[in-house]
């Protein structure tokens, strides 16, 4: 190995040791400079900005970057510093108290799943939030969130594993048991997505196959085999899908086609212009004289749409695509023989 690898290695483990015991360095420091290139200056500085952006491309998970001014002509720099939990997880909550008229309800989320986050905090932090907990009391009910899937401690150890795995680029391998038992190797983790009131994992396979895991059906994940990072552009690939996948049943990187639907007069109020849309790529087209409304939804595959639409049955009806209107009555053909 080099004299210069050597060299940087030697200096990023120091560096990271100042870091553990609660340093912060930043590159415009010359006393640092002084000490890992024996000179200060404008090479030096990025040199010592190299290394300690290494770090935290590494453990970004644990280690924070912060404006902070330094004694440099009372200008702000990127500060490096390992998370403190008390300090960190105060500068979150005191950011919810000074927003309560829009945030509080995250607060109360918080708080009814786990009313023990406050034991950490200072005394002043914890009256402040304790107050704010009190005056939104009784107003909330939270039925769903993603708090509650994370009950099991087998569950949550694996979300803390899946969340190590996706920060780093990781491959891991995953024990699956849905219809069948499965053990999924050398999967690149992609994101944690949270949708349909589940966590899924977005994952790649080394065929390059795209697929949505459900961390409910996760019994073991493991480190892979042979594989260990992966880069950043496989991330990159799917960014379109990651903006605008609508549920679990959405195909990655897939065309969408385009369906119109007409609701009837008995829950058009449902589909109004002004309403909330049931789907991200639903549109509003008009208000028909006998008070119906067309609208339009964008989607990959029926099986994404076409439950929506049963569920609202015999009240919203495909105009178009003719293949989908098929489908939807082959469906139905089935549902009422079966009922016979």
């Amino acid at each position: 190995m080099s004299t210069k690898i050597n060299k940087k290695i030697k200096s990023i483990f120091l560096l990271m040791q100042r870091l553990a015991e609660g340093q912060e360095l930043y590159s415009q420091d010359v006393m640092l400079q002084e000490e890992f290139f024996e000179k200060t200056g404008e090479t030096a500085e990025r040199g010592l900005r190299r290394y300690l952006e290494d770090i935290y491309n590494l453990y970004g998970h644990i280690v924070l970057i912060e404006k902070k001014k330094k004694e440099l002509n009372d200008r702000k720099v990127n500060v490096y510093r390992v998370m403190d939990i008390k300090q960190d997880v105060n500068k979150i909550f005191k950011f919810f108290i000074e927003n309560s008229d829009d945030l509080s309800w995250i607060l109360q989320m918080i708080h009814e799943n786990d009313p023990s986050f406050l034991k950490d905090m200072s005394s002043d932090e914890k009256t402040k939030i304790e107050k704010s907990l009190k005056k939104d009391e009784g107003i909330f009910v939270f039925k769903s969130n993603p708090f509650e899937n994370l009950e099991d401690t087998n569950q949550k150890e694996i979300f803390k594993t899946l969340k190590k795995a996706v920060k780093n680029h990781e491959y891991r391998s995953i024990e699956y048991e849905k219809n069948k038992a499965e053990t999924l190797e050398n999967l690149k983790c992609l994101k944690l997505v949270y949708i349909n009131n589940n966590w899924y994992l977005a994952t790649e396979n080394e065929e390059k196959a795209f697929r949505l895991l459900r961390l409910s059906f996760m019994k073991r994940v493991h480190y892979a085999k042979d594989k260990a990072t992966f880069q950043l552009n496989r991330v990159e690939y799917y960014a379109n899908f990651f903006l605008t996948v609508q549920n679990a049943l959405t195909l990655a990187n897939t065309p969408f086609k385009k369906a119109t639907f007409k609701a009837s007069p008995k829950i058009a109020i449902y589909f109004k212009e002004s309403m909330k849309p049931f789907f991200p790529s639903q549109e509003f087209v008009s208000t028909e004289e006998d008070g119906s409304i067309v609208f339009t939804v964008e989607y990959t595959q029926s099986m994404e749409i076409l439950p929506f639409v049963k569920q609202w049955q015999p009240d919203i009806t495909i105009v178009s695509p003719d293949s989908l209107k098929k489908t939807l009555i082959k469906d139905l053909r089935r549902a009422v023989e079966n009922h016979q």
